[in-house]
């Protein structure tokens, strides 16, 4: 489902089957750009983290 929607999908299998749809590209885990998920949680979504600090209110 996901590579049918041009999202794409971790499963080796799949990602073949849509391989053609989707170019070839670097990825990286959260875990080894970022750090934990609770990690990046305390730096960009807690109060006062990055995303407060880029966000905008019109």
């Amino acid at each position: 489902m996901a590579g049918k929607h041009f999202y794409r999908p971790r499963h080796e299998k799949f990602l073949a089957k849509y391989a053609a749809k989707l170019p070839k590209m670097q990825l990286f885990t959260l875990e080894k750009a970022f750090g934990s998920w609770e990690q990046v949680g305390k730096e960009h979504f807690a109060d006062g983290g990055i995303f407060d600090q880029i966000y905008s209110r019109p």
